[in-house]
């Protein structure tokens, strides 16, 4: 399935950047997506008109605090009284209309200058049916809740399992008192992970190199891979990029 996106800005340079990181974000994953850039909300708005229908909804907000309400944000608004209730995320030059971004149902509220690592994110949430699975996880600082598709890779070191996360974070559980396995049994039955080594599991769709003895992932580590494992890890990985379209 291509991945449709509407990106909605009236800034020539956002446009083009927000459109330039779909595009890698799709690439990298050896998937596809349909950009459609607009000039305009009136332009949005009249796409939807013609039964336009998108994925994902990507606006700019422009407008200065105190003032009226960005056309952007009247079009989100007009959009979900419309009864479209396709995720959207707004870009803005400041936080001032972040109350009236989220009162409209949106996904994530980004600031200019947008980089890649955030629509990434973004886009590791709206690709997933209802934002995906996710591991709730008791931390030194509460409850975490890891969408599977932001998890690159776990590491399990003396009780403690360590979730490193697509955005760089990484984040510790609290001491575990049953096997690593168990608490990995959700994500190996999801079906994107596979255990490379009995401390570590790796996202599928994460790995960008296989050689003898380990695994690269996206964010440049490497992780052991045993003999004994080598050709599991192996069958896993091709069966994962087999079910990708568009390749």
């Amino acid at each position: 399935m291509i991945f449709h996106i509407a990106v909605c800005a009236e800034d020539p340079s956002l446009r083009t950047a927000l459109q330039r990181h779909c595009e890698d974000y799709f690439a990298r994953r050896a998937d596809a997506c349909l950009v459609e850039p607009l000039e305009s909300p009136e332009a949005l708005l009249a796409r939807d008109a013609e039964k336009a229908r998108y994925q994902l909804y990507l606006i700019e907000l422009r407008g200065q605090p105190g003032g009226t309400l960005p056309a952007g944000l009247s079009a989100a608004m007009e959009l979900r009284h419309r009864g479209r209730h396709t995720p959207l995320a707004f870009a803005a030059r400041t936080p001032a209309w972040a109350y009236y971004a989220y009162r409209a149902d949106a996904m994530q509220y980004l600031l200019c200058p947008v980089r890649y690592e955030a629509i990434s994110a973004l886009l590791n949430r709206a690709v997933e049916p209802e934002y995906g699975p996710a591991l709730t996880l008791p931390t030194a600082a509460g409850l975490r809740v890891l969408p599977f598709a932001q998890i690159e890779y776990i590491e399990c070191t003396q009780h403690v399992v360590h979730f490193h996360l697509t955005s760089g974070e990484s984040v510790a559980s609290l001491s575990q008192r049953v096997p690593f396995l168990q608490l990995a049994t959700p994500l190996l039955a999801d079906g994107r992970f596979v255990q490379t080594h009995r401390s570590y599991l790796v996202n599928l769709a994460e790995v960008r190199l296989l050689t003898p003895g380990e695994v690269q992932v996206a964010s440049g580590a490497r992780l052991p891979v045993p003999q004994g494992r080598a050709e599991r890890v192996r069958q896993a990985l091709l069966a994962w990029r087999s079910k990708m379209p568009d390749r």
